[in-house]
């Protein structure tokens, strides 16, 4: 008889920081943006988190594609600028889309345009000061965003806050030590079980961030433990 048990299906972690862009902003570790979906392995761990990601889109409604391509150009640096002048701050690059402007229009859905640029930044705003969470971050990061002059015919939106961890690979040594310990208490509960063996997968998997509340995030690893035995 078989049995799989610990096993987290879908590696859900999000990198902000990669190395095509790492080197533009920050020569920091990775930070990982926590998801809210639940996790299904024995073993994690409930940690501090430490920003709060706030995604900002940057779009432009220029006519021309090329003058749009500049001031979008123009705003991503204006907004590392006052980032990194207000000290409050870290900013991450996401992706960025640049084609042609295109409009049309249609009998159901009535005129519509396509921005011939739009990039993606995520402001992280530290948790360090004691009081502060995912609101207190949010208001913050909008104030900032609001504050900004942009030049000719841009605009920011904010996306969905998360929490997120600065290099959460820290962590491994502590979970390792911790599936190992529960591996231990179950071979030892299965004793008497004979011909008994029990097999460990994916402790080589990155380590995963959920988030657990406005302040908290629960990192764990992908692993699976698979228990079999003589019938």
């Amino acid at each position: 008889m078989r049995i799989r048990a610990g096993c987290l299906p879908v590696v859900f972690a999000m990198f902000l920081v990669t190395p095509s862009f790492a080197s533009d902003i920050s020569s920091g570790p990775a930070v990982v943006v926590a998801t809210s979906e639940s996790a299904s392995v024995a073993v994690s761990l409930n940690v501090p988190a430490s920003f709060v990601s706030v995604p900002v889109r940057v779009s432009c409604d220029q006519k021309n594609t090329g003058q749009s391509y500049e001031e979008t150009r123009a705003a991503i640096a204006l907004i590392v600028q006052k980032a990194a002048e207000s000290g409050l701050f870290r900013v991450e690059k996401g992706v960025t889309s640049l084609s042609e402007r295109k409009s049309s229009f249609g009998i159901s859905s009535g005129a519509w345009r396509q921005p011939a640029a739009e990039a993606d930044l995520y402001l992280l705003v530290p948790l360090a000061e004691e009081g502060s969470d995912v609101f207190t971050a949010g208001a913050l990061a909008a104030r900032f965003i609001e504050g900004l002059t942009l030049p000719g015919k841009l605009k920011c939106e904010l996306g969905q806050l998360r929490l997120a961890v600065e290099n959460p690979e820290q962590y491994r040594p502590k979970l390792l030590e911790l599936i190992a310990q529960d591996i231990h208490a179950t071979r030892k509960a299965l004793k008497s079980v004979q011909g008994r063996t029990v097999k460990v997968e994916g402790l080589e998997s990155p380590v995963i961030v959920r988030q657990v509340d406005d302040t908290k995030v629960e990192v764990l690893l992908d692993y699976a433990v698979t228990i079999s035995w003589d019938e």
